[in-house]
């Protein structure tokens, strides 16, 4: 088993041996090409800005009556924001490297350049509340103060931007809540006033219930029933009053003294009577009835007469029960069109009742889908309400700068030493490379080269069994002279590979050291 890979191991051994001065050029030729190469690649300078991010001890205060931007939301995207053309646009202008403002695509590459070389790489991100976040941004440039001078300039610009950004999102959201806590309101006033209106159109204005209005219509024909008794045995009292009324005579027949002095009498009586009562007074009316029936009487007295006839008159009167009995008849007519009004007033609510019992599946789907909309906009404004508060004392942060700030706290400085090409790293992967090189030169040749090398491959083109094995004769002089050769090219390799040493020292040193 292990006899087997020795085998294989000798005969690659033997094939490097037998080619050993490909395998020299052409690992020198690689080694070569890759380390002096790395001298004509430019060099870079790099230049890093570290930012603090400090949050305020204020923001834990008002975590929950405040709404201030998400920090962790404003981090994950700040490496689209920071390499925005916009933002990059203004760098260029203010470090005035803009040069070609004509040409669009000259412009585009300086932006694309700074785009693909900006590096941003967070720290910290997601740590505990309280504690501090920060970030840092490097770019390389073959300027190093272009290096410098651009980060410094992204970064503060980035810094002012993202301030003015705050501000600008928290009056925003302010605005826009209070527009829409306006518009709301509105729509729950409206909705308010719809079902105000419908409760007053169809009388609702607690609750629906039909067995309460049921229960009214009830109570309402109950009392019509009584009103339509009391109205009948009104009319039967007035109808036995007119046929007293009818039974009894107008006048009465009063015997009084003389003329003139009953008159008199009588006048002062009635204006006594006009002190207390109006002119619609039954004993009023009385006296007036019989002072002017005196006052014919005295006109159509005979001329002739003489004063015997006028020492006892006889004078006509109202008959005061029948008068008394019209004022009945009176009241019982006040008494009825009373009744008669409430009646009406009655008829007219059952029905109403009725017609809104009929109603009421209607009504109350309408009022439910009233007050639906009116909890449904009340919801709204009220949670609008909140978030207003929140986005007030959110402004009000942001205008006193009492978020989350950011800190440069170490800047930007000019680059002395280029941080590529790393030529330590080139020559060592030169070295390696230029060993591959050798190794692949020199098996593809043999691959490639169809002479037979050994007695086993010979078998296999003939049959007849080989009788002798002719080696290669080598001369002394021959042999004398292969060994200059290979210390002449020994010695090359060794000198040539103690410069590259020197120079990977010299690298390594500078760039460590």
């Amino acid at each position: 088993m292990t006899e087997a890979p020795q085998m294989d191991l000798k005969k690659y051994w033997q094939l490097i041996v037998g080619r050993r001065y490909l395998f020299i050029a052409v690992s020198l030729l690689c080694l070569s090409a890759i380390v002096w190469g790395s001298y004509f690649i430019p060099k870079m300078y790099e230049a890093q800005c570290t930012v603090l991010i400090e949050r305020n001890v204020i923001n834990n205060l008002v975590k929950d009556i405040a709404i201030t931007p998400s920090l962790d939301e404003r981090i994950r995207v700040m490496s689209y924001t920071m390499t925005s053309r916009n933002l990059l646009m203004k760098v260029l202008r203010e470090l005035d490297l803009d040069v070609d403002r004509g040409k669009t695509g000259a412009v585009e590459e300086i932006i694309q350049n700074f785009q693909e070389k900006t590096v941003i790489k967070m720290v910290n991100k997601g740590a505990k509340a309280g504690t501090a976040d920060w970030f840092s941004v490097t770019y390389r440039d073959r300027s190093p103060k272009v290096a410098r001078d651009y980060i410094n300039t992204l970064v503060r610009r980035y810094i002012e931007e993202n301030v003015s950004a705050k501000r600008d999102e928290s009056f925003e959201a302010n605005k826009f809540l209070s527009e829409q806590r306006e518009y709301f309101k509105s729509k729950l006033d409206a909705v308010d006033g719809k079902i105000m209106d419908f409760r007053r159109e169809s009388d609702i204005y607690i609750s629906i219930d039909e067995k309460t209005i049921v229960g009214e219509i009830k109570g309402a024909q109950e009392n019509l029933e009584a009103i339509r008794t009391q109205k009948m045995e009104l009319e039967a009292r007035r109808s036995a009053t007119e046929k007293q009324i009818h039974e009894e005579k107008p006048y009465a027949v009063a015997f009084t003294g003389k003329k003139g002095d009953s008159l008199i009498s009588l006048q002062n009586k009635l204006n006594e009577l006009l002190l207390k009562y109006t002119e619609n007074y039954p004993e009023v009316i009385r006296l007036k009835a019989e002072i002017e029936m005196l006052k014919r009487q005295m006109l159509e007295r005979p001329q002739d007469a003489g004063p015997d006839q006028e020492a006892e008159t006889e004078m006509m009167t109202l008959n005061p029960f029948r008068l008394k009995l019209k004022e009945e008849i009176a009241k019982i007519d006040a008494e009825v069109a009373a009744l008669s009004a409430k009646e009406r007033r009655l008829t007219s609510s059952i029905e109403a009742k009725k017609k809104y019992l009929r109603d009421i599946p209607i009504d109350k789907k309408n009022l439910s889908d009233l007050e639906r909309e009116r909890e449904t906009y009340k919801n709204i404004d009220n949670e609008l309400v909140f978030r207003l508060g929140q986005s007030e004392v959110s402004k009000q942060m942001e205008i006193q700068d009492k978020t989350e700030t950011f800190r440069i706290i170490d800047p930007a400085i000019l680059p002395t030493e280029p941080v590529s090409p790393n030529r330590v790293l080139i020559i060592l992967m030169g070295i390696v490379a230029g060993i591959a090189a050798g190794l692949g030169a020199v098996f593809l040749l043999d691959n490639i080269d169809n002479s037979v090398k050994t007695v086993d491959e010979l078998k296999t083109f003939f049959t007849a069994p080989v009788l002798a094995v002719i080696p290669q004769i080598v001369t002394e002089e021959e042999a004398a002279r292969n060994d200059r050769m290979d210390r002449k090219i020994y010695a090359f390799s060794i000198a040539y590979l103690s410069i590259i040493g020197i120079v990977l020292i010299k690298e390594a040193i500078a760039r460590f050291f």
